[in-house]
């Protein structure tokens, strides 16, 4: 396997320039890799190389879709202003987005990114309920400003004593226990221990699918139990759908697969194709805080512009049946990588739902878990063009998350050629 051709001291440059003007945070993902364009399904390098992403979820309908550019352009040729005002674009917008909702679900608003719309969701948990205690699993990542860093394990060593988290719903953990019995014992353990630690359960927060975690689909229904011990407890189920929803899990919303309706529904940048927006979609009730209590006003979420980049995504994944294509692309995904784990004994589980698989990657001699294998092979895939992630507790699960547009030859050629970078680290290891 060759490294990339943008590899050298231009990039070594880059890279030191980046880490003086934005500080030690900027961290790289990968090793270092300068894109500069994007379309469909790949992002292309300063030298031309083209990469098949597989990772980057923001871009949910796929790199510089022409429809949601347009959109986009139109709109800040127009207008952009914020929520303040009245505008049609807006309110059309928000009408239709929360058609796609189920009843009690009556009500959104508008904010800059998934992070800002958890922090504000778990402000509305903690004034309705009066309670402060959040349960989360122990790999999540609910985002990045002070109150949603707080309840995001996978992004920091410590939690604050009302936030406490849980194993990740994982049957293997749950052994012959059914896995809805199981996690909703986790659960319950933790409401008893907030009640006892005097904070009492505000809410659950989940991503739908555990995507952090390691990717937790199925099978569908086993969150209902867990969120039946939460109501019990007074407090409110708070589903994260900015890695789950818009098609992403082969239905609409992850948390439609469970059966359940969540008392607050939080959406990130995903639904504008990765331009900054976000939202709350909120039962009548609980949203009635934001005014007694928790006053919220956002100069630049739900600007006209967000709104139309929202309406765009929404079109683009009607007309093209892009959460249909998700299943039968997810599928085939999936099949091909069980096939792999024949002849790759590091393949230990393929797991997922959609264009959303976690595989956990083991040490051939040992079975145990081997994030440094995962490590490599993130990085040989980039060697080759081809762009993934990492996640879980111990980061030793592989991401792929694609475009929502992902095709049958988009998945045959990341087939052969992970087959290739998974020879090679059999070989190394």
């Amino acid at each position: 396997m060759s490294l990339q051709p943008t590899d050298g001291p231009e990039i070594e440059q880059g890279q030191r320039g980046r880490r003086d003007r934005l500080g030690d945070a900027a961290f790289d993902y990968y090793m270092p890799l300068e894109l500069v364009r994007g379309e469909g399904v790949y992002l292309f390098d300063s030298a031309g190389q083209r990469y098949l992403d597989m990772y980057n979820n923001l871009p949910s309908v796929g790199h510089g879709h022409p429809e949601v550019v347009s959109a986009i352009a139109a709109q800040s040729a127009t207008l952009n202003t914020n929520s303040r005002y009245l505008n049609k674009t807006m309110e059309a917008y928000a009408a239709r987005l929360l058609r796609l909702f189920p009843a009690p679900l009556g009500n959104l608003v508008m904010t800059c990114s998934g992070s800002e719309a958890n922090d504000l969701a778990l402000r509305i948990a903690c004034a309705a309920t009066g309670r402060k205690g959040i349960i989360v699993t122990a790999g999540a990542c609910h985002g990045s400003t002070a109150a949603a860093i707080e309840v995001s394990p996978g992004l920091r060593e410590r939690l604050p004593a009302h936030v406490r988290a849980i194993p990740a719903p994982d049957q293997r953990l749950a052994g012959q226990t059914a896995l809805g019995s199981w996690f909703a014992a986790r659960v319950y353990e933790q409401v008893q221990a907030l009640r006892e630690a005097g904070f009492g359960l505000a809410a659950l927060v989940v991503d739908s699918a555990f995507a952090a975690d390691g990717v937790f689909t199925d099978p569908p229904g086993f969150l209902a139990e867990a969120v039946g011990v939460v109501r019990t407890a007074g407090g409110l189920f708070i589903a994260d759908e900015v890695m789950a929803g818009f098609g992403r899990t082969g239905a609409l919303w992850g948390f439609s697969r469970h059966g359940v309706v969540p008392d607050l529904v939080t959406l990130g940048k995903p639904m504008g194709n990765g331009y900054p927006t976000g939202g709350v979609v909120a039962q009548d009730q609980h949203l009635a805080c934001l005014e007694d209590a928790v006053f919220h006003f956002n100069p630049s979420g739900g600007t006209s512009v967000a709104a139309a980049a929202g309406m765009a995504v929404l079109d683009v994944i009607e007309n093209k049946n892009l959460v249909r294509n998700s299943v039968r692309v997810g599928q085939a995904l999936r099949k091909g990588l069980r096939r792999l784990a024949k002849s790759f004994p590091q393949i230990a589980a393929v797991r997922g739902a959609g264009l959303l698989t976690g595989v956990d990657l083991v040490a051939r001699a040992s079975g145990a878990p081997d994030a440094e294998m995962s490590r490599r092979a993130v990085n040989a895939l980039r060697q080759n063009f081809i762009l993934a992630g990492t996640a879980g507790p111990r980061r030793h699960a592989l991401q792929f998350r694609p475009p929502l547009t992902f095709a049958a030859d988009h998945v045959a050629q990341f087939l052969d050629i992970f087959a290739r970078v998974l020879a090679t680290l059999g070989q190394a290891g």
